[in-house]
């Protein structure tokens, strides 16, 4: 854990045998986990509000049930139902995913420094390793686009290999970060010399 607080120094090109030194710490993995649990919660929300609408479909189907014993028996009746709720289980995935992206990607966007809620609440933020500069949309969209969706999301055994390789890197970067080649650093550690 102690390799994960060391102070970084890197050397940026700013013009033409310009430099400035650049220290940073990169973020702790309980910073980072607060974060995440603090969009993950704000996830959460955005797809309850939404799953509203998506249950309206089996809902009124279930209210149109009798309470006879023969429309549980109906085969038809079972086969929508079946039908149904597959459709619910396929639109509340593809609902994680789609505000999971756009989450990660329109609210750094806006904030700026690839800060999303829980970021900016934990003070980190998600910097271009190699300049230590915010990172550009098409970067940002390759981080979660790629990194946290299709990799981390959709694919497991690279998602918990994400989850772990932070223990094992004085840098504490996951997957993601090196699709992107970022670092997520503190902003109370972070500045200019």
């Amino acid at each position: 854990m102690e390799s994960n607080n060391k102070i970084k120094d890197k050397l940026v090109s700013l013009e033409e045998n310009d430099f400035e030194k650049l220290t940073f710490e990169t973020a702790s993995i309980a910073r980072r986990l607060a974060a995440y649990l603090i969009d993950a919660l704000i996830i959460i929300a955005v797809i309850y509000i939404i799953s509203i609408f998506l249950f309206r479909e089996i809902d009124e189907f279930v209210r149109t049930l009798g309470t006879n014993e023969q429309d549980f028996n109906d085969l038809v009746k079972y086969e929508k139902f079946v039908h149904l709720f597959y459709k619910l289980v396929l639109n509340v995935i593809l609902s994680w995913i789609i505000v999971r992206l756009v989450y990660f990607t329109l609210i750094p966007a806006i904030i700026g420094n690839g800060k999303t809620v829980g970021k900016l609440i934990a003070g980190i933020s998600v910097l271009d390793i190699n300049t230590l500069n915010e990172m550009s949309p098409s970067r940002l969209m390759l981080r979660e686009a790629v990194g946290r969706i299709l990799v981390e999301t959709i694919l497991v055994i690279p998602s918990i290999i994400s989850m772990i390789i932070p223990f094992f890197r004085s840098d504490a970067r996951t997957i993601r970060d090196l699709i992107a080649k970022t670092v997520v650093v503190r902003d109370d550690l972070y500045s200019l010399e």
